[in-house]
Formats: C-alpha cells, sequence, structure tokens
C-alpha cells in the first residue's frame, strides 16, 4: 500500500512545486513600489585589473497607476553631466516598456528600442533592462518554476525565457533567484547567457524601506565573462511626496538636470 501511495505523493508535491513558482514571481511583481523617493545613486565599475571608474547621478521614483516611473540625472564625472535616463516600466505584460536617454552633447533625446535593452547602461554591468527592472521580473518574459528552498530560508525561484526571440531580445537565458520571504525582494540572482552559460550575478548587500516600498541601496553585479563588477549605492533615500509629473515627461528630460539641482 505504501508504495502505491508514493507516486501520486511524488506527483502532487511535483505539482506545487511548479504551480508555486508562477505564484511566488507575482509576489515579486506585486511587491509594493508606489511609494516617491529621492537619492543619489552611484556606479562604482571595477575592471579585471582592479582599476575603478566612478559614475554618480540623482534619482527619483515614483508609481501613477499601472506605471512605474524612473528618472537619473547625472553629476559625475563632468563628460558626462547632465546625461539623462528615463523608463516608464508598465505593469501589464500586455503594453511595453519605455526608455529613453538625454545626452548633451547632441541636445537630443533618443528612445531606446526595445532591441537595445540587452545594451550595457552607462558602460557598467548593468544593462537598460536591469537599471528599469527595480529587481521585478518580467511576468511575461519567463517560464517560473519553484525550486525550493535555500538554507537560510530563502525561496528559490526559477526563470526560463519563455522563446529564443525573448532570450536574445533580455539578453538572459534564465536565472535562479533568492526570494527573501518576508520582503519578496530578490537578494541573490545569477543569470545565464541566451544560450545557457553561466553569464553574471547580482548579490544585494543593503536594503532600505520608504514607506511600505523596499529599495536595494546596496548591489553588486559580478560578470562571470569579463571579471569586471559594478557596485550600485544608493545614498540620501528619502520618500519625497508630490514629485512634479514633469520630471517624468520625455519631453522635458533635457531640462531634468536643473529640476533635480
Amino acid at each position: 500500500m505504501r508504495k502505491l501511495l508514493i507516486a501520486p505523493l511524488f506527483l502532487l508535491a511535483s505539482m506545487a512545486s511548479a504551480s508555486n513558482g508562477p505564484s511566488l514571481a507575482q509576489k515579486v511583481a506585486e511587491r509594493p513600489s508606489n511609494d516617491p523617493r529621492t537619492g543619489v545613486i552611484s556606479f562604482a565599475t571595477k575592471n579585471s585589473k582592479g582599476q575603478v571608474r566612478r559614475r554618480t547621478a540623482r534619482l527619483a521614483v515614483t508609481e501613477t497607476g499601472a506605471t512605474h516611473r524612473m528618472v537619473l540625472s547625472f553629476q559625475k564625472p563632468v563628460s558626462i553631466r547632465e546625461t539623462s535616463f528615463l523608463t516608464h516600466d508598465h505593469k501589464s505584460p500586455k503594453a511595453a516598456d519605455e526608455t529613453w536617454l538625454y545626452l548633451p552633447a547632441t541636445s537630443r533625446t533618443r528612445r531606446i528600442p526595445s532591441s537595445g535593452q540587452s545594451d550595457s547602461f552607462m558602460g557598467t554591468e548593468l544593462t537598460y533592462g536591469d537599471v528599469k527592472d527595480s529587481f521585478k521580473f518580467g511576468l511575461g518574459d519567463y517560464k517560473f518554476t519553484y525550486g525550493g528552498k535555500t538554507k537560510s530560508g530563502r525561496h528559490i525561484l526559477k526563470g526560463k525565457a519563455v522563446s529564443a526571440a525573448k532570450a536574445k531580445k533580455l539578453g538572459y537565458g534564465g536565472f535562479v533567484a533568492h526570494i527573501d520571504p518576508a520582503t519578496n525582494f530578490p537578494r541573490f540572482i545569477s543569470f545565464t547567457d541566451p544560450s545557457g552559460r553561466k553569464l553574471k550575478t547580482v548579490s544585494v548587500k543593503k536594503m532600505q524601506k520608504v514607506g511600505s516600498s523596499w529599495m536595494a541601496t546596496q548591489f553588486t553585479v559580478a560578470n562571470s565573462r569579463t571579471g569586471r563588477s559594478t557596485t550600485v549605492t544608493i545614498s540620501n533615500l528619502t520618500r519625497s511626496g508630490g514629485l512634479s509629473g514633469k520630471l517624468f515627461d520625455p519631453k522635458l528630460l533635457d531640462r531634468v538636470a536643473s529640476r533635480m539641482k
């Protein structure tokens, strides 16, 4: 009788694990992030020889309706001062996210095409997609499965790109993430490239809660191929009620630097 029960119980356990993947991904995607906030974000990129290049920008984040908005305006170094980046990240999988970059050298704002999502962001180990992602995985981008728990009790979420075309667009074939059950925030992510080879890891070292919204205030992105890494640090993070909608208007991105002083 016991032998007869083993197979059904095993199948039930497998089904439960499979169903927990999409459910966990949904919790990560629906994590509160609607508190308007500002801060200073710094990128320190170290090459394989140990040389470090630093970039610093002002940061503003808000959420209106079903759209998460973030704008960065770079201050240092002087060579990229007033370069500004804006993203409108839509919650609906059916709505295409939008990204713009203003370059003062050309006095033009250009929209980053979806095909450029996997490109390096400002010479760092982050992609444009990473920057706008806010540590939430696109529900329409991956097939999710549940991988159990780590020794520290974090949930293991696995994602595989829904298609080869999607993997190429994302720059990632899949990932394995360790999710903090108390915050539904990823504390570690390992990405593979579209062909399934190990590409890079993200380690979240510090977090801060602003209102009801958790935000990573220090994390490192390490590239397994190049030996390069970028450490991102956010300081002076505060809740800022009444952020002007003009900060998040792509038509006014060329003026955002003066508005964020």
